[in-house]
């Protein structure tokens, strides 16, 4: 590891310290506290929050290592591991993601 990089957590890849974030592995919002934190490059931060929502994290993802587990995320984790280290990237919000328009509009359905 260089001085001037830092390594994220769930894909393992060394990025400029602009890129590093800091997930709450228990949402605020669910009772995560300052210090459950784990240092993460800004795509795969995007990408845990595009997948899940806090309910979805507070409930099966308190662990870094459960989120490297998590099936839905593999294939994203596969592709970023080969990208460059100085670049971020734009993420879709799943469709199954609870805030999802598709999703809401599903609720919708079934409220009926």
């Amino acid at each position: 590891m260089q001085d001037d990089t830092q390594r994220c957590e769930l894909c393992g890849r060394f990025v400029p310290p602009r890129l590093i974030t800091q997930h709450h592995l228990t949402p605020k919002e669910k009772g995560g506290k300052h210090g459950d934190k784990a240092p993460m490059c800004k795509p795969c931060h995007k990408m845990v929050h595009a997948t899940f929502g806090n309910a979805d994290l507070a409930k099966r993802f308190t662990m870094i290592e459960q989120l490297r587990a998590a099936e839905e995320l593999q294939a994203f984790l596969k592709w970023v591991r080969k990208q460059r280290a100085d670049r971020s990237f734009t993420v879709a919000r799943s469709n199954d993601h609870p805030g999802s328009k598709r999703n809401r509009l599903r609720s919708r359905r079934r409220a009926r």
